[in-house]
């Protein structure tokens, strides 16, 4: 084992430790977003839902 080696290996490693550092938090900023959109979606459907109720509610009256 060379002296190169006592250098090279923990170079490479924090190399490593930078890319999955930067890899996990797109991917955690990315899956924040999709939640927001599904809690947005439902929240969208729901309020649909609640103004067919009153109409329905409305016409059998």
């Amino acid at each position: 084992m060379s002296s190169a080696h006592v250098f090279y290996i923990p170079v490479i490693f924090m190399v490593g430790l930078l890319f999955g550092y930067f890899a996990g938090r797109q991917a955690a900023e990315k899956e924040r977003e999709e939640k927001r959109k599904r809690a947005k979606r439902r929240k969208q459907l729901n309020r649909t839902k609640r103004k067919g109720d009153e109409t329905d509610e409305a016409q059998d009256a």
